[in-house]
């Protein structure tokens, strides 16, 4: 399972060299002697993320992946019901099929959506600083945060900008003071590596949910991929200003923000789409309380029911259906954004009629 390249890296920071998990042929030696498996996992999270693992490597393999899958789960259930104020709901959408995948090979996307969703419920309530130390604590996986920063500047926000920046300073100081500066040297310098993994598909195509890896399934090259990729990216990066500049309702604000930085990184895997439950929670908690608008169940229902298939039909069939579902939740947002937008432009005729 994915888990145990995390497992190991807490591992060889308690050993007190954290730097082989950033050197691919002596991680891969260490996994094979660990499971005598040819499977090899590389490791291409910075150091903070090493640095946060290191209290679960004292536990066995097996008991601290499913550990780490309950606390992270446990984590984003407990911010859900804060978010729908509703335990039941909660549940419902901890479980859906894209969380229960992420669950199952060890992955992250459960600790990165609550940290996401820590961040808006707390942007929401007018607590920037601590937004911005969950924020900052999700540098753990910066492709995720591409788009934060232009929702602050977009808003205004300097105080929970600040807080991140300064949370992600300290953070990374940590990492510095407890593993060494060796292995952010190594971290650096496997940066190169990492993006030869994906332009080269060493990580499957079909595994991944991004515009770029569709388009290298059709067998446009990488150039083309990287080309229009930047440009839904750039679309996305607009969007968000836009949309965090002009309201500041969460219905719009996070299906923008998380499903447009779903689809401006090229880097994302299926388990990924966990992180598109905090958006949905908004706007669940808003359809329960005023009314869901015009196929909004139904684009719901669409993104849960395909959350954990989009990887099988992209192999089995060679459709890949994944981007669809960051953009399904783009929608909802947008949706929402015009719907008010034009309820409130014909409040303010109404109004203006002389009786």
């Amino acid at each position: 399972m994915d888990y145990l390249s995390f497992w190991l890296a807490g591992r060889q920071a308690l050993t007190g060299t954290p730097e082989i998990v950033y050197h691919l042929d002596s991680f891969s030696e260490l996994q094979f002697r660990t499971t005598a498996s040819d499977t090899v996992f590389a490791f291409f999270y910075p150091p903070t993320f090493q640095l946060l693992q290191i209290p679960y490597s004292f536990l066995s393999a097996k008991i601290a992946h499913i550990t780490f899958v309950a606390t992270t789960s446990i984590f984003l259930w407990y911010i859900l019901r804060a978010i729908l104020r509703n335990a039941l709901w909660a549940t419902c959408l901890v479980v859906i099929p894209a969380s229960l995948n992420n669950a199952f090979h060890g992955q992250n996307a459960a600790l990165t959506a609550a940290l996401y969703a820590l961040f808006l419920i707390n942007i929401e309530r007018k607590q920037p600083v601590l937004a911005g130390i969950a924020l900052g604590i999700l540098t753990i996986k910066p492709q995720l945060g591409l788009l934060a920063p232009i929702a602050l500047i977009a808003s205004y926000n300097w105080r929970c900008f600040a807080s991140a920046s300064i949370t992600s300073i300290l953070l990374a100081g940590a990492s510095l003071l407890v593993l060494g500066s060796e292995v952010w040297i190594s971290f650096v310098g496997q940066v190169p590596i990492a993006s030869n993994v994906m332009q080269n598909g060493f990580v499957d195509w079909e595994k991944m949910i991004s515009l770029y890896s569709s388009l290298r399934q059709f067998d446009i090259n990488h150039i083309y991929s990287s080309t229009l990729q930047a440009c839904l990216g750039l679309v996305c990066l607009v969007c968000v200003a836009f949309a965090w500049h002009q309201t500041t309702d969460m219905t719009i604000r996070a299906p923008v923000l998380i499903a447009g930085t779903l689809l401006t990184t090229p880097f994302a895997l299926s388990y990924d789409l966990t992180l598109l439950i905090v958006p949905c929670a908004f706007v669940i908690r808003n359809g329960l309380e005023q009314g869901f608008l015009p196929y909004e169940k139904f684009m719901l229902t669409a993104f849960i029911v395909l959350s954990s298939s989009t990887s099988s039909i992209a192999i089995q069939l060679g459709i890949p259906l994944a981007p669809l579902l960051p953009f399904i939740v783009f929608v909802l947002g947008l949706q929402r954004y015009f719907y008010y937008s034009s309820f409130s432009t014909q409040m303010k005729a109404t109004n203006t009629i002389k009786p």
